[in-house]
């Protein structure tokens, strides 16, 4: 586990993989480049071994290199600089020269910063794989999920799986749309911004929609699109349903609007909720209209994060001390934490089992999308097994979808091509390929600011090449 001492990506990981009964016994590598981090999550870590009869051997170190070395499995979680603080100027530089971003983690032009930070380390894992671990896997948590799992596949032999939950904000809003269906409670003004301090809404209303609804989607991670979705208990289509309700009773007009006007305009209902699907569209972001205003698009709330990272540590720290007892993590939720698959997919793999997951991030070899291109990252559900994943494939997506992910697909590439080469001509040429960029000096004024305020990040545009 590579950023195993983050307590945001760590307590949660650690809980899920310590807990699972087929892995008892395993090796299980703690790695983190901040050592105070790394020990505080090495003594819980050896706290769930020992409550939960884990039977494994736990090791940790603040170089990789040292534990690399026949892996089956590396999990990968990490941010480069101070995650709130950096993601903060990937919003505010933009604006210095008039682009208000509606989100800035995964599309516009922050997301171009975010990407070149993240991704030589990244790749500087895959290649240290190479040498120590080939055969291994590599699951990628990190965001820009699109972009840093492309890079691994397209440069470097490695097999690579990407990783999110954002599924669940399909889930969670269909469930608000259906919930008198199956009496879903909802809160006051719910909503399903990505916002730490929503998550203690989210979440319950979220599980309720994953007990009662199937969703099949397809696209791009953080603009994948409702191919079917189904009552689980009796199979029963509820597309038409969901469709009359939301997009006909005024009483939903308010919910996820942006979401809502997509999914009336293109035919197909957008999983991401507002927050992510707006990180890809050239129309939130008009200086004279303010869409950010029409549709309720809210900004991360980086305090939020602040905050919810200080309470985890808070609890790291309890439990390392024997404050709190290790078994409270038993129950992710009670800390609006998110539950990741890393277990199942591990056993699926090592088991054989077939299990099937809802949300992968894969190539799409063989068209699983037929549309999009052969070589990107798509993001469809799939089985797992020994055989490896296996995607399952989708009809086309209808042609003006298709062109909005096709234009994003094509811009990560070229993101990563960048990144990597440390080329800035290519760079400007991704910036002025954003949908939120509209002037060309504007573009350069970007791109020199990001080279600047990010400098001891980028080595690769100071000439220290990327090994490719």
């Amino acid at each position: 586990m590579i950023g195993a001492g983050s307590a945001i990506f760590g307590l949660g990981a650690l809980a899920r993989i310590i807990q699972s009964k087929r892995l008892q016994g395993a090796e299980l590598a703690l790695v983190d480049i901040h050592e105070a981090g790394l020990q505080t999550m090495l003594t819980i870590a050896e706290k769930m071994n020992v409550a939960w009869d884990a039977d494994m051997s736990i090791t940790g170190s603040t170089e990789r290199r040292d534990v690399l070395s026949g892996a089956d499995f590396v999990i990968v979680s990490i941010q480069v600089g101070p995650r709130e603080e950096v993601w903060e100027k990937d919003w505010q530089i933009p604006l210095r020269h008039g682009v208000r971003q509606p989100y800035a983690e995964n599309g516009g032009p922050g997301a171009f910063a975010h990407t070149a930070r993240n991704l030589p380390v990244v790749l500087d894992i895959a290649r240290d794989m190479e040498q120590l671990c080939p055969n291994a896997w590599y699951l990628n948590l990190t965001n820009p999920l699109i972009r840093l799992t492309y890079a691994v596949h397209k440069y470097t032999n490695i097999k690579v799986l990407g990783l999110c939950h954002q599924l669940l904000w399909g889930y969670a809003m269909a469930a608000t749309i259906l919930a008198d269906r199956w009496g879903i409670p909802l809160p006051e003004h719910f909503h399903v911004h990505t916002d730490a301090d929503n998550m203690p809404n989210f979440i319950p209303v979220a599980m309720a929609g994953l007990e009662h609804l199937d969703i099949k989607a397809a696209g791009i991670n953080h603009f994948s699109w409702v191919y079917d979705i189904r009552d689980k208990h009796t199979g029963e289509d509820l597309y038409p349903l969901l469709r009359e309700r939301w997009l006909c009773d005024a009483s939903y007009r308010a919910f996820e609007p942006l979401t809502r006007e997509m999914f009336e305009i293109f035919g197909m209902m957008p999983t991401a909720g507002d927050s992510h699907a707006c990180e890809y569209l050239s129309y939130v972001h008009d200086p004279v209209t303010k869409p950010w205003e029409k549709y309720d698009l809210k900004l991360q709330s980086w305090d939020g994060n602040r905050r919810r990272r200080a309470e985890r540590w808070e609890v790291a720290r309890r439990i390392a001390s024997g404050a709190m007892s290790v078994e409270e993590l038993r129950d992710l939720s009670r800390f609006a934490i998110l539950d990741e698959p890393v277990p199942e997919i591990i056993e699926a793999i090592v088991f054989n089992d077939n299990y099937y997951n809802h949300q992968l991030n894969i190539p799409n070899n063989g068209g699983l999308i037929p549309n999009l291109p052969k070589d990107a990252i798509v993001e469809v559900p799939g089985v797992i097994s020994s055989a490896g994943v296996q995607g399952l494939g989708f009809p086309a997506l209808p042609d003006a979808i298709a062109e909005l992910c096709r234009r994003e697909l094509m811009r990560s590439a070229l993101v990563v091509d960048a990144a990597i080469s440390g080329d800035k001509g290519l760079a400007l040429q991704a910036l002025l390929l954003d949908p939120m960029i509209t002037d060309i000096d504007t573009a350069r004024a970007i791109l020199d600011d990001f080279l600047v305020e990010f400098a001891d990040y980028l080595p690769q545009f100071r000439g220290e090449k990327i090994l490719v």
